[in-house]
């Protein structure tokens, strides 16, 4: 018998969020904080990508949105809040699950080209969580919000 190792293993600190029935880890080298969404934030980001987070204009993607994600929404939807390069976004989920170190596996051929994705990892139950590629994710909030103030929104 043979055992095949990897030379190299790539282990992050991820941070695990819901939404729906679908996992994905968040790398906790660029969480800041996360806050859960209030009520009025609710229905005013229905109509707009951006909240205001203590006088700071604060972007975000709907992770359900991005990677259509068909379940209903839960009663409660918090905000990841993370930062690249200078720049802060949120990220919508449904749960904040925690913390835990992760084994990063490379997107097989068919998922290689999805936006917003780095890799996967699959969780102690079993399950495949998809680890986000938050540089991109941020650009594409920060973008969104700089189109939406350009057209008046």
């Amino acid at each position: 018998m043979r055992i095949r190792l990897p030379l190299t293993l790539a282990i992050i600190d991820g941070f695990l969020v819901g939404v729906g029935k679908s996992a994905f880890v968040v790398p906790l080298d660029m969480v800041l904080e996360c806050i859960e969404l209030s009520e009025a934030d609710r229905k005013a980001a229905d109509t707009r990508n951006y909240v205001n987070l203590r006088g700071e204009v604060l972007p975000f993607v709907r992770l359900r949105d991005q990677f259509e994600v068909k379940a209903a929404a839960g009663k409660r939807e918090n905000i990841v809040v993370v930062q690249y390069g200078g720049q802060k976004a949120g990220f919508v989920v449904d749960e904040l699950m925690g913390e835990f170190q992760t084994v990063i596996k490379p997107l097989g051929n068919v998922f290689r080209n999805l936006r917003g994705i780095s890799g996967s990892t699959i969780l102690g139950t079993g399950e495949v969580a998809l680890i986000l590629d938050v540089p991109t994710l941020v650009q594409l909030a920060v973008a969104r919000d700089e189109q939406m103030a350009m057209h008046g929104a």
